[in-house]
C-alpha cells in the first residue's frame, strides 16, 4: 500500500459513491481539498458559485431531483456560515447532503485565530452527522461514514476539516470500489392492511392526501385511487406525482391550495394520509377515520390520529391494498368533487385569459405553459411565484417541480435551475421567481452563464414583497417595508453574458417567451406584473376574512383611503 495525501483518499471515497460534482467556493482553509479535486477534475467537476448559500441550495435541489447525495464545500468561518441556509433546506426536506467545511490548521485551533469559528457547535442542530477531523489516517473512512449516514437518515452530514490534515501523507489505496446505499424496507404489516381494507370498503367519502413519500409510487397511487374511486389531494412538493388534469386530482391543500381540495377534506369520513407529514392541521378534517402510510414509524399519529398505521414502503403497501379492496363502480362523492374541480378550472381559465395591462401573473403562467417542454423541470422560488406556478401550471409525472417545501427560503429558484441543468442537461429548466427572491442570489446567474447552462428564468417583477404584503393584510396589519426599488433584470442578464427580455406590455409577452425557448444561453424574462394581483387562498377561511376587513378599516383610519383590494367576485368565490 503506497503513501498518498489524505485529500486524495477523500476524493477517491467521493468517486466510490458516484459523486461527480461539488458546488462551492475555494479558499485558504479548504484549499488542500480543492487542490485534490483539481487533480481529479475529469471525474469530479467543481462548480464554482459566487455565494456559498447557492452551493448548498443547489446541492439540496440536486438531491431532491435525483435522490443522489448533493455535495458542497467552503472555507470555515464566514463561508461555512453562509452554507447554513441550504443545509437547513436539505434537513427540513429530508434529502441527503455532504458538506465539507474548512477550518484553521490544527496548531491554530482554539487560539482565536483569524476566521476561527466553532463550526461543530454551529452545525449541531442542522446535521445528522457532525464531526471535526483530527486524524488524516481516518479522513477517508469518516467521509464514507458521513455519506452513508446522510443517505440512511436523509439529512446533512458535515465534516469540519482543519486545512493541514488533508495535506498529510497516509498509507492508503486509491483503488476504485463503487458503493451504493440501499434502503431496507420494513415487512408488509399484513394484519394492519386487513384493517385498512375494511375501513376503505365501508367509507363513503374517502380522500387521499399524498406526499413526497409516494413520489416513487405514482402508478400504484393511481391504480388504488381509480379502483376505489377516491379523489387525490397532494402536498405542495408532491405536485407532479399524478397529472394535474387527472379526473381524480383536486390539487393541493392549504393557503395556496384549491377550494375543491379544502371542501373535500372537510367532508371526508376517511383520511388516507400517504407519505406526508402535512403540518397545517387546521386544514385536515375535524373528525374522520384515518389510514396513514409512512416509512418512518415516528410519523404515524404525528399530525392526525391514525385509526390504522401502516409502516413501510408506499408502493408496496398500495399494491397490497389495491389487490384486496372491493372495486367501486360509482362514487357520488368523487363525482361531486369532480364537478367542483371543473368549476375551479373554469375560474382559473378566466384568470389566464386576461388581455389588459398591467400584465396579470396568471397570464405569465399560461405563456410559460405554452413554451414548456413535456419533461421540463420547474424550479420555483418562495413567494407569490409559488402560488401562481402551483395553481396555474398543468404538470404531469414527466415534469419535476422543485420547491423549498419546509424551510420556505427565498432565493431557491435559481440554484434549483442550476442543479436541474447539472442533473439533466438535456431537459428544459425553467425557474419562476419573484424580484425579491431572485435579487437575493442574482449574482449566480453568471454561474449558469459560465457553466453554459441554457435555462429560462422568469421574474415576476412587481417591485415589492408581494406575498408578505398579503400576509400583512390577512393578519389585519397595514403594509410596511415591502417596496423594492426596480432593477432592469434584462440588462443585468446581458451584462452577465446571457440574454434578457424586459416585458412591460401584454403585446410583447408571447414574443419574449417564444424567443427565450430558442435561446442557447441562460435567459432572463423580466416581466412587470400587476402589483395588485392577489394570491388569495383557494378557500378564504373566517380568520382571514376578518383580517382583510381589519386591514381595510385600518387603511381608512390611518391612510384616509380604501385599499386596493381584489375583485369582489374573486373574494366571494373563495369565501362562500
Amino acid at each position: 500500500m503506497s503513501k498518498v495525501k489524505a485529500s486524495e483518499a477523500l476524493v477517491q471515497t467521493l468517486k466510490n459513491w458516484g459523486i461527480d460534482h461539488v458546488y462551492g467556493l475555494p479558499g485558504d482553509s479548504i484549499d488542500t481539498v480543492v487542490d485534490a479535486l483539481r487533480k481529479d477534475q475529469e471525474e469530479i467537476e467543481f462548480i464554482h458559485v459566487r455565494h456559498e448559500e447557492v452551493a448548498t441550495l443547489a446541492a439540496a435541489a440536486y438531491s431532491k431531483l435525483t435522490g443522489k447525495i448533493g455535495v458542497a464545500l467552503s472555507i470555515g468561518g464566514p463561508g461555512a456560515i453562509h452554507m447554513l441556509n441550504g443545509m437547513y433546506d436539505a434537513k427540513m426536506d429530508h434529502v441527503p447532503m455532504l458538506v465539507l467545511a474548512g477550518q484553521v490548521t490544527t496548531d491554530m485551533l482554539n487560539t482565536g485565530f483569524f476566521q476561527e469559528v466553532n463550526l461543530p457547535a454551529i452545525f449541531e442542530d442542522v446535521a445528522v452527522y457532525n464531526k471535526q477531523i483530527d486524524n488524516p489516517e481516518t479522513l477517508a473512512e469518516t467521509v464514507d461514514e458521513a455519506i452513508r449516514t446522510a443517505y440512511k437518515e436523509k439529512g446533512v452530514a458535515v465534516l469540519t476539516i482543519p486545512n493541514d490534515i488533508p495535506a498529510q501523507e497516509i498509507k492508503a489505496s486509491l483503488e476504485s470500489k463503487p458503493v451504493k446505499f440501499e434502503q431496507e424496507n420494513p415487512k408488509l404489516p399484513e394484519a394492519n392492511i386487513q384493517e385498512a381494507v375494511k375501513l376503505i370498503d365501508k367509507s363513503k367519502k374517502p380522500v387521499i392526501l399524498a406526499g413526497l413519500g409516494t413520489k416513487h409510487a405514482g402508478g400504484e397511487l393511481l391504480a388504488f385511487a381509480e379502483k376505489a374511486k377516491i379523489p387525490i389531494i397532494h402536498s405542495l412538493p408532491a405536485k407532479t406525482i399524478i397529472p394535474d388534469d387527472h379526473p381524480n386530482a383536486l390539487g393541493n391543500l392549504g393557503k395556496i391550495g384549491t377550494k375543491p381540495a379544502y371542501e373535500a377534506m372537510q367532508e371526508t369520513d376517511l383520511l388516507l394520509m400517504f407519505g406526508n407529514d402535512y403540518p397545517y392541521t387546521n386544514y385536515l378534517p375535524k373528525k374522520a377515520d384515518c389510514i396513514q402510510i409512512d416509512i418512518d414509524p415516528a410519523k404515524i399519529n404525528k399530525r392526525y390520529p391514525a385509526t390504522v398505521g401502516l409502516v413501510g414502503d408506499a408502493a408496496e403497501i398500495l399494491t397490497s391494498l389495491t389487490s384486496k379492496i372491493t372495486p367501486v363502480e360509482e362514487r357520488k362523492f368523487l363525482q361531486a368533487c369532480q364537478e367542483n374541480m371543473q368549476e375551479w378550472w373554469k375560474w382559473l381559465e378566466e384568470d389566464t385569459s386576461k388581455t389588459t395591462d398591467p400584465i396579470a401573473p396568471e397570464v405569465v403562467m399560461a405563456n410559460i405553459q405554452k413554451i414548456a417542454e413535456k419533461d421540463a423541470i420547474f424550479s420555483i422560488d418562495v413567494g407569490t411565484a409559488t402560488v401562481w406556478s402551483t395553481r396555474y401550471l398543468h404538470l404531469t409525472p414527466q415534469n419535476d417541480f422543485l420547491v423549498s417545501a419546509w424551510l420556505g427560503t427565498m432565493g431557491c429558484g435559481l440554484p434549483g435551475a442550476i442543479a436541474a441543468k447539472k442533473a439533466f442537461p438535456d431537459r428544459q429548466a425553467i425557474a419562476i421567481v419573484g424580484d425579491g427572491g431572485f435579487s437575493m442570489v442574482m449574482q449566480d446567474f453568471v454561474t449558469a452563464v459560465g457553466q453554459k447552462m441554457p435555462m429560462i428564468v422568469v421574474i415576476l417583477n412587481n417591485q415589492e414583497l408581494s406575498f408578505i404584503k398579503y400576509e400583512q393584510q390577512s393578519a389585519g396589519e397595514l403594509n410596511y417595508a415591502i417596496d423594492l426599488p426596480d432593477i432592469n433584470y434584462a440588462k443585468f442578464a446581458e451584462s452577465c453574458g446571457g440574454i434578457g427580455f424586459r416585458v412591460e406590455k401584454m403585446a410583447d409577452l408571447e414574443n419574449a417567451f417564444e424567443n427565450a425557448k430558442l435561446a442557447t444561453k441562460p435567459v432572463i424574462i423580466d416581466v412587470s406584473v400587476d402589483s395588485s394581483a392577489a394570491p388569495l387562498p383557494g378557500k378564504i377561511i373566517m380568520d382571514e376574512a376578518l383580517g382583510y376587513t381589519k386591514f381595510e378599516i385600518g387603511s381608512i383610519i390611518e391612510d384616509h383611503r380604501f385599499a386596493k383590494m381584489p375583485p369582489l367576485k374573486t373574494i366571494l368565490r373563495r369565501f362562500l
